[in-house]
């Protein structure tokens, strides 16, 4: 009597071999360990901003603002910028 492998457990298999050769997913991974964002928080942040009306003057502030926190600690860009979004949003 011959015993058959599942086929869940074949493509659970597959899968961590796809991943685990996938360029991109390794590169997320590498970002997720430093704290790194896939895209830059400053650029989504000063488009947010601009959506919400928000005068330049403002925008100079809060991006020197953000400037100073990163100075502080560049391992938090997300939450920096996401704490400066809820600051401003009015």
């Amino acid at each position: 009597m011959t015993k058959y492998v599942p086929i869940k457990t074949i493509q659970y298999e597959l899968s961590k071999i796809r991943k685990s050769s996938n360029f991109n997913y390794q590169k997320a991974i590498e970002r997720n360990r430093n704290n790194q964002a896939k895209n830059p928080p400053l650029t989504n942040l000063i488009s947010f901003l601009k959506n919400k009306n928000t005068p330049e003057k403002v925008i100079d502030k809060i991006v020197g603002e953000y400037w100073a926190e990163v100075e502080k600690d560049n391992r938090y860009e997300i939450n920096i910028a996401n704490k400066l979004k809820m600051k401003y949003v009015k």
